[in-house]
């Protein structure tokens, strides 16, 4: 029948519409008219009913005559057309109630308010909004925003902090029923010990659950099941009900896309049987990718889903799979069984601590037992920690028994300088790509410590690192078969080889995540060799903004070593000075092994040239004593009696050059290197001795040059500039060194005056002379006397003739005219001021 309006709302007749606010002007509009006519549609709970109870009142208190439709059908036509007609819930209206109520529709002049869901939307129903639309668009109810919270507030004079508001627009995804029902519970006074808002959630999720109750089992079993699966992962199947998620949408459990806000989705979760929890868990395991809100179930089936979910993501993202594992654990799987993968994903992930406790964990359950993939973990992470014999000692105590613990072991064996162990052959074994890398890797290894190691161990070496790139694996290695191949291409002077293998290595993802800050640095490393520092410095901020884990030792020591590098090229004494402390500490915590010799050479220099040779003595005689258990082979002595050498010419001592100057001369034959090295070695000690010639030191550094030794190229050749009396070859001299001296990553061979120039004659006589020597010898070409140079730079007038004796000593000059002479040379004429008219001392 048609009646009055009683309870319109019969839900909660109290509530509001919380986007009436914003609807208010549209809604005005629609009733303005002679003759109302609108429709109003929106979900459950979006204030449908309490928006008609709002027109009731509003139009009764203009005297105008009012009508609600309820039930009967018959009686539409007998409402008059200028009185105005309500309908709620139309969508539940039976058909012969559609027809009636379409004809009424029909007549423009009939006056009529129309309230429904946007499910189900018969054709009777649709052709019915379509009628009134014509008259003025729809009011649509059912979501809100931020503002209209703000707006129903202000209209109540009420007030909610500003991170309660972004929590209710956040977990509702603006569902107008749930939003309206967190502000309806929510008490502000809980908010000082609640910030999460935990007590306002558990008290709508009960009207979740209550809702969910009311509804067709079917459609309660799919919104289940949407809130459990990963957003997007639902399809539809057979027996599903149809237009479920239109159906869910309307009912105001799930938004129109069919996925389910975050409150429902947790309420859901929480509330569930545990054994449809279950089911739902097995049925759609990219679930447990994020089991946040799932309750722990000791279940094995569901324990078997997280690992095999865990598994599959561990190449993507191993930190997930780790909190996987870790779940699969509290849902009763077995700890022990689960270590070695444990141990993996924290490799993986680039959590040496947490690796390193899960093997520890696996190795005290199980001591007799432990796994191959456990021994590959342990390991890596002694290597990891710059303790590589440590690494040889677990494939020791554990032979190796797959592909990952065969290249481990090989690659610790070789690395403290032992013999590769035998592999058991595998006569049936079809070829895989980590079998050929496994196979390349060994066999270009071992060719490296022969007599004659030539370019065939190093393109094994490149297709190692290539075909392990293409396995996409992320194994826990001892060392990188990139890495492997890049240290042996700088140890045969191929400089731009070792980029390339290094940037294939990166672009390819080559390890996966836990390799890529090592790949950086080692990249970086080989910056500096090319003369880029620009380019390693990017390259050590991108390691700086590559993960939050903190730096193991091996890598750490890399990081100190490209440092050490640029300081002692770029930067000024306190700038190298500064570099040395830092890494002097990290060389105390490092065994050295074969694969960081090429950086142990810096740092040798590094740490003499600051006074401390004696600090790296312990590393020159281990990493002597490695490669001596190797036979000495060419490609990995070759840089490490190079790095002795050049210790010996910054402590003038020439006992130290000559067994390491036999060294590199006996191998001259098998090694480019170790050739350019021993020609460069002779002429730097005649050098020494005072005898300059100017071709063989500008042949002798183009070769270091040739070999990847720019630096060391142009100190040679400053070296033999300071040393001349003959002006012409000291200027022949300066001018090589000023095109092999890497000042900013190019070469020139006709560089200008000044600038580079002067940065080039300034690093000649650094090589030669400290930073105060340089200072007093600057005040010595100016022609100040002993009292005026201490005065100068504040010492006694016995310490400036102490510092003049030596720079005598050191550029060997043998009387005072050809000490001017050579250090004008050495300084640059710039420098010559009034010396020429006052006596010098």
């Amino acid at each position: 029948m048609i009646q009055p309006a009683a309870a319109l709302d019969e839900h909660n007749p109290s509530a509001s519409p919380l986007s009436w606010e914003r609807q208010i002007g549209a809604v005005r509009g629609a009733i303005g008219r002679r003759t109302p006519r609108a429709a109003l549609i929106g979900t459950a709970g979006a204030g449908k009913s309490s928006g008609l109870q709002q027109l009731y009142e509003l139009f009764t208190g203009q005297a105008r005559e009012v009508r609600v439709l309820h039930e009967s059908a018959a009686a539409v036509a007998d409402v008059p057309a200028q009185h105005i007609l309500l309908v709620d819930d139309a969508h539940l209206l039976s058909d012969t109630q559609l027809q009636h109520l379409g004809e009424r529709a029909q007549d423009p002049e009939a006056s009529l308010i129309v309230a429904r869901r946007p499910w189900p939307a018969r054709p009777a129903l649709r052709a019915i909004t379509a009628r009134l639309e014509q008259h003025a668009p729809a009011i649509v109810l059912g979501h809100v925003t931020r503002a209209d919270i703000l707006d129903h507030l202000d209209a109540r004079g009420q007030r909610l902090p500003e991170f309660c508001i972004e929590h209710i627009v956040r977990t509702t995804r603006g569902v107008a029923w749930l939003a309206a029902a967190a502000v309806q519970h929510h008490d502000s006074r809980d908010c000082a010990h609640d910030r999460d808002h935990e007590s306002l959630d558990a008290s709508v999720a009960e009207l979740i659950i209550h809702r969910l109750d009311t509804i067709d089992d079917g459609l309660r079993r799919k919104i289940e099941e949407v809130c459990i699966a990963a957003p997007g992962a639902i399809r539809t199947e057979d027996g599903d009900p149809d237009d479920w998620a239109l159906q869910g949408y309307a009912h105001g459990l799930l938004v129109r896309s069919g996925e389910a806000a975050p409150l429902v989705r947790t309420a859901v979760r929480q509330a569930l049987p545990a054994r449809r929890l279950i089911d739902l868990c097995v049925s759609h395991p990219e679930s447990l990718r994020d089991p946040a809100g799932l309750p722990a179930l000791r279940d094995s089936r569901v324990a078997d889903a997280l690992i095999s979910t865990a598994d599959r993501m561990l190449r993507e993202d191993p930190r997930q799979a780790s909190a996987l594992y870790d779940a699969a654990v509290r849902c009763g799987a077995p700890e022990h069984a689960l270590s070695a993968r444990r141990a993996g994903a924290a490799w993986s992930s680039g959590d040496l601590d947490a690796a390193a406790l899960a093997v520890e964990d696996a190795i005290s359950s199980a001591p007799e037992d432990v796994p191959s993939e456990v021994s590959a973990v342990a390991a890596a992470t002694w290597a990891a920690r710059a303790m590589m014999r440590e690494a040889h000692r677990v494939h020791q105590v554990v032979p190796p028994t797959d592909e990952v613990t065969r290249v481990n072991a090989a690659v610790a064996a070789l690395g403290v300088g032992e013999d590769d162990p035998p592999v058991a052959s595998m006569p049936n074994a079809l070829p895989t790509a980590l079998g050929v890398s496994s196979a390349l890797l060994r066999s270009g290894l071992q060719a490296t410590t022969g007599p004659d190691a030539t370019e065939s161990a190093l393109a094994d070496l490149i297709r190692a690192a290539e075909m392990y790139t293409r396995t996409r694996r992320s194994d826990a290695l001892c060392e990188l078969p990139a890495v492997v191949a890049t240290v042996v291409a700088l140890n045969l002077g191929r400089l731009v080889t070792a980029q390339s293998v290094l940037e294939d290595a990166i672009d390819g993802d080559h390890g996966g995540p836990w390799a890529r800050r090592r790949l950086l640095l080692w990249s970086a490393w080989v910056a500096v060799q090319r003369a880029h520092p620009a380019e390693a410095r990017e390259l050590l901020r991108r390691v700086e903004a590559t993960g939050t884990a903190r730096l193991a030792t091996r890598d750490e020591f890399m990081l100190q070593a490209v440092r050490v590098a640029i300081a002692r090229r770029y930067e000024d004494a306190s700038g190298q000075d500064a570099a040395w402390q830092r890494a002097r500490a990290v060389l105390l915590r490092t065994d050295i092994d074969l694969y960081l010799l090429h950086p142990l050479a810096e740092l040798i220099t590094a740490g003499t040239r600051a006074g401390d040779a004696d600090r790296v003595e312990p590393q020159v005689r281990a990493a002597l004593q490695m490669v001596e258990r190797l036979g000495s082979p060419p490609l990995w002595a070759a840089h490490l009696h190079w790095a002795v050498i050049q210790q010996g010419i910054l402590l003038s001592r020439p006992d130290r050059l000559t067994p390491h100057a036999k060294a590199l001369v006996a191998a001259a034959p098998h090694s480019r290197v170790a050739a350019g090295m021993a020609r460069a070695g002779r002429v730097w000690t005649d050098v020494l001795a005072g005898s300059v010639a100017a071709e063989s030191v500008t042949t002798a550094a183009e070769q270091l040059a040739a070999v990847g030794l720019m630096w060391d190229a142009a100190r040679l050749a400053g070296h033999g500039a300071a040393r001349t009396a003959d002006r012409r070859v000291a200027a022949q001299l300066l001018a090589c060194a000023r095109e092999l001296h890497p000042t900013d990553g190019t070469r020139r061979p006709e560089p200008t005056a000044g600038g580079d120039a002067d940065a080039v004659e300034r690093t000649a006589a650094e090589e030669v002379l400290s930073d105060r020597e340089i200072e007093v010898a600057r005040l010595v070409l100016q022609g100040k006397t002993y009292a005026e140079i201490g005065a100068s730079i504040f010492i006694s007038p016995r310490t400036a003739e102490h510092h003049i004796a030596h720079i005598r000593r050191r550029i060997g000059a043998a009387s005072r005219s050809e000490m001017l002479a050579r250090l004008r040379l050495l300084l640059g004429d710039n420098d010559v001021g009034a010396g020429q008219t006052t006596q010098p001392p």
